[in-house]
């Protein structure tokens, strides 16, 4: 009976030892995920913040637009 009990705890064990690593490669691969998003974003931030810097009106009339568009289109149906 001892026999089979140490075989289920190496054997348990041994799974264990395996989600570890296997979790441990999924953290990794976020890690690393998040890193290059938040490099991207951070360029991406950089360079609007230079083009409106640039050209500041072509950016208040882009974002009157966007916004106009986005009042007609979430505007409510208004019955009279």
């Amino acid at each position: 009976m001892k026999a089979v009990e140490t075989k289920n705890a190496s054997t348990a064990e041994s799974l264990l030892n395996a989600a570890g690593e296997r979790a441990k490669s999924y953290l990794d691969v976020g890690v690393n995920a998040w890193d290059v998003t938040s490099r991207k974003a951070r360029h991406i931030g950089r360079r609007t913040d230079h083009y409106v810097h640039d050209s500041p009106w072509l950016a208040i009339g882009a974002a009157a637009g966007v916004g106009i568009v986005l009042g007609f289109l979430f505007r409510g149906r208004r019955e009279s």
